[in-house]
């Protein structure tokens, strides 16, 4: 990513917001693994590939969880992008306003969509009790939403979901292609800084909890 020396150029402001979840399907993600239909390119680093494909093993295969609530949960990491990505934007900028709006456009669109496309069957009894502390969390406490208590491992399911999300949607060319390149550089910052963020172990739940995740 260049630095603040190079030219400026003004851009067209266009809506680079993700798309709204109106537009996903209550379902859950297939069990015989996360692929999504490549309708537009968004290119995700091969090591998140690889971390994705074992994230699935580790969770539909070995029958463990991601520790929640997650030490990086996805608000500290999208903070921590907007910090990184900022003093390459001018203030006031279109392409100030179109980083943040894209950024906030995420945290929600994840926030909403987390329980209805994200999770893997065996994950579903953690995301309930999860619930349960949410329900009662109060103001002062600092897990109490899923952008807060989930990591960058779901926040990248979502990730290589988007592009057929958004090829559902009535987006103009214009407003896909700057949201194609806000998001191909927050994938880019978020692969060199994987070893930071993403969980070294996952966690293997009870026996009981194996046994309800199977009837879900």
């Amino acid at each position: 990513m260049s630095g603040t020396s190079r030219k400026r150029e003004q851009p067209t402001r266009v809506k680079a917001s993700v798309p709204s979840p109106q537009h996903m399907k209550e379902e859950n993600m297939a069990e015989d693994g996360f692929h999504a239909r490549p309708s537009i390119k968004l290119p995700i680093p091969d090591h998140i590939k690889a971390m994705l494909v074992d994230d699935w093993e580790n969770i539909t295969k070995n029958n463990q969880l991601v520790p929640l609530p997650h030490p990086h949960p996805v608000d500290d990491i999208l903070n921590d992008y907007l910090n990184y990505e900022r003093p390459n934007r001018e203030d006031g900028s279109a392409n100030m306003d179109i980083l943040e709006e894209v950024v906030a456009g995420l945290r929600e669109y994840f926030e909403k969509s987390l329980s209805r496309i994200l999770l893997y069957r065996f994950e579903r009894p953690q995301y309930h009790e999860i619930r349960k502390v949410w329900e009662k969390a109060t103001e002062n406490d600092k897990h109490k939403s899923v952008c807060d208590t989930y990591g960058p491992e779901h926040m990248c399911r979502l990730m290589v979901s988007l592009p057929e999300l958004v090829a559902q949607t009535n987006m103009d060319q214009q407003s896909v292609s700057r949201l194609r390149e806000e998001l191909s550089k927050l994938t880019v910052w978020l692969g060199k800084n994987a070893k930071k963020y993403f969980v070294s172990e996952y966690e293997t739940p009870s026996q009981e909890y194996i046994d309800k995740a199977r009837s879900f």
